[in-house]
């Protein structure tokens, strides 16, 4: 969920959220197949231009062998919120202090970067539109998990682009080996650095009342070890984009990106995704291609990832989605050792708003 600027907001406290339930079966019945469900809840109080943002996520387990253990991108709403044991848990995924007025909006705390970078209006909300990692945000980017850090975004004027900038620890809260808060205060450790980006953004009047473009450059000063085996460690980093815009009702979103192909699997990223509604229907289809970095050597190959949906808005707050997947090479593996080179994932998921 984006940041959102406590200006916006009237003095007090206020809520949002959201129960998101999922099953998925795979082509391949090595696959098991898999329930899941998570939820959300934003509380926000402020006070004048100031605001306490905090955000409370629970999931459950993923299972064993299941579609999102072998499907790697399948559900980028599996597991969430989990242990140091990989067990579903409730957590606070968020807590931060935020300043924002008409011109800046700036956050300090524990954050979620991919709240602040790399949006699109089509294909960054796994909660109501794709559900596959590859159409939530860029594979090649290497986001911390929920990371204690600051963000600062201008607003554009003009010819003048709006600017974000934001630097946070590298290892985010799921990225600690036990998943535990105070291993987010050790920002020292062995092997861990920082994670900082800088995006610039342009409202495009000609790409329609949703356009816009967004380009960034971001770098993780961890300990990456060399994919192809030999000794040392580099830092990652990358450059990518986004361009939304609208044609009348049809929305539709264009994202690429690198990273170094020495430590990063996914070498570079393009994707496109539409989506359009129809009554109360809305359709989203979306495709994506991520290269495999070629130091990975034999059994790697690009991954291909497509997704339709169809999402019912059934009552006020409550959504229903059947969704249809096909996936090649998931997590770059063209062996078919663990699961088939080519695999169709059909799913469901039951949506309620707070």
């Amino acid at each position: 969920m984006a940041g959102t600027s406590a200006a916006q907001a009237e003095d007090g406290f206020s809520y949002e959220g959201n129960l998101t339930g999922t099953f998925l079966a795979a082509s391949d019945d090595r696959a098991r197949p898999e329930p899941a469900l998570s939820g959300d809840l934003f509380g926000t109080y402020a006070f004048g231009d100031f605001a306490f943002v905090g955000h409370l996520e629970g999931s459950t387990t993923p299972r064993a062998n299941g579609v999102s253990s072998l499907v790697p991108n399948a559900n980028a709403d599996s597991g969430s919120a989990l242990n140091g044991n990989g067990h579903g848990r409730v957590q606070l995924s968020e807590f931060y202090l935020q300043f924002g007025n008409d011109d800046v909006t700036a956050a300090v705390g524990l954050i979620d970067a991919t709240a602040w970078l790399d949006a699109s209006a089509v294909a960054n909300d796994e909660h109501g539109q794709f559900l596959n990692a590859t159409l939530v945000n860029n594979p090649t980017i290497a986001f911390p998990d929920y990371t204690l850090g600051g963000v600062v975004a201008l607003e554009g004027h003009d010819a003048f682009p709006g600017i974000t900038a934001l630097v946070g620890s590298s290892n985010g809260l799921a990225d600690n080996p036990d998943a535990d808060y105070d291993e987010l205060f050790d920002v020292g450790d062995t092997g861990k650095g920082i994670f900082g980006a800088l995006e610039l953004q342009w409202a495009v009047e000609g790409l329609g009342e949703t356009g816009a473009v967004r380009i960034g450059a971001w770098t993780n000063t961890a300990d990456f070890a060399r994919l192809n085996g030999t000794a040392g460690t580099k830092n990652n980093y990358g450059v990518y984009g986004v361009i939304d815009g609208n044609v009348d009702e049809l929305g539709w979103s264009i994202r690429a990106g690198m990273a170094d192909k020495s430590v990063s699997p996914a070498a570079w990223f393009i994707g496109g995704a539409v989506e359009h509604p129809l009554g109360p229907v809305t359709l989203g289809l979306g495709l994506t291609h991520t290269a495999a970095s070629g130091d990975l050597g034999a059994g790697f190959s690009d991954e291909t990832n497509a997704e339709l949906y169809a999402r019912y808005d059934a009552i006020e707050h409550l959504h229903i989605t059947p969704l249809v997947q096909w996936t090649n090479n998931p997590g770059f593996d063209d062996t078919g050792t663990a699961i088939d080179e080519s695999v169709v994932i059909f799913g469901v998921r039951v949506g309620v708003d707070i």
